[in-house]
């Protein structure tokens, strides 16, 4: 890419995300048409305080235009934790009247309303990260080289099912059990530890693991399961939570499996953070202690469904 293009390139970067940060989307809340603003899916109160030095952590970085601009391979960079995990899924009213059982230091890790509320805002990030990146990646389309548009296009394909066929059958599920209370309708694996171990998460993540792409090849036009995971650190303590459907119970027996007694525990809640999350943020003492060669690691994994290491390959980032 010559000098004259990737200027060209970068004008366009910066106005197609500028225009998806300033896109007004509705509240996903059913029957709800008033503006979603931008919601913490991990509360800046308690939770991102609890981890934060001088007000920042360490968080993913979504911008494409930084990427590129900077030609670094660094996803994680400092963020003030106003700004840090940030979503437009609901208007104010929905926001505080729903998620408000499990905020401001509430939260009962052995309450079933109380992870049913974990997954709901796992998978209400997770569908508004997506609807966004759509809108963005379709803008940034025609910006690019020939030879970068199939992987533009793969990315849109898949973010396309997702949004058209999983979305609407969750979010229907979701906001059913919501109403009814049914909380047998689902099924969690939760954990209170007695320290806080510098990382806060909010995430969903397929259970298939290395057999997501067999399953995808055999399964295209099914379904996707998906389980949640959330980490939620206190001054004191940190809850950890997985969850998912009662009817995919098939797929999550090893979730279900996990125990905080086992001598990998740690290991693996590290591993699933870092190898599956969209949204994690980090103590930012606990991430410049680790080596170049260490974070290079952990970037390769971040995110790649078929090359999830083992607990014993990833480092340690949690503060154990």
């Amino acid at each position: 890419m010559n000098g004259e293009n990737k200027m060209e390139i970068m004008h366009g970067l910066g106005n197609a995300e500028k225009a998806a940060n300033q896109r007004e989307y509705k509240c996903i809340f059913p029957e709800c048409n008033s503006k979603s603003i931008r919601s913490h899916s991990q509360q800046k109160k308690s939770q991102l305080e609890a981890i934060a030095e001088n007000s920042e952590v360490f968080t993913k970085n979504q911008s494409i235009y930084q990427a590129v601009k900077t030609e670094t391979q660094e996803l994680l960079s400092r963020k003030n934790i106003g700004e840090a995990s940030r979503f437009k899924g609901y208007c104010n009213t929905h926001d505080t009247n729903i998620f408000s059982p499990i905020e401001n230091g509430s939260l009962d890790i052995d309450n079933p309303e109380h992870n049913f509320l974990l997954l709901l805002r796992s998978f209400s990030y997770e569908y508004s990260n997506k609807r966004e990146m759509r809108d963005m990646l379709s803008n940034i389309r025609p910006l690019l080289p020939t030879e970068r548009k199939k992987h533009f296009e793969d990315c849109i394909d898949e973010i396309d099912k997702f949004l058209e066929l999983d979305s609407p059958y969750y979010l229907s599920k979701l906001f059913e059990i919501y109403e009814s209370k049914d909380w047998a309708s689902i099924k969690y694996n939760s954990f209170l530890i007695d320290k806080n171990i510098g990382i806060s998460s909010t995430t969903c993540f397929s259970p298939l693991g290395e057999q997501y792409s067999e399953w995808m090849s055999e399964n295209y036009n099914e379904l996707q399961p998906f389980i949640s995971l959330s980490v939620i650190p206190s001054k004191q303590s940190t809850a950890i939570s997985f969850v998912w459907f009662s009817e995919i119970d098939r797929y999550c027996q090893e979730f279900s499996r996990i125990s905080d007694k086992q001598n990998d525990f740690f290991r693996l809640i590290n591993m699933y953070v870092f190898g599956e999350s969209e949204d994690v943020c980090v103590k930012p003492s606990l991430w410049e202690r680790l080596t170049k060669e260490e974070k290079k690691i952990i970037y390769q994994y971040m995110g790649e469904r078929d090359s999830l290491p083992s607990s014993y390959s990833m480092p340690i980032v949690l503060s154990v």
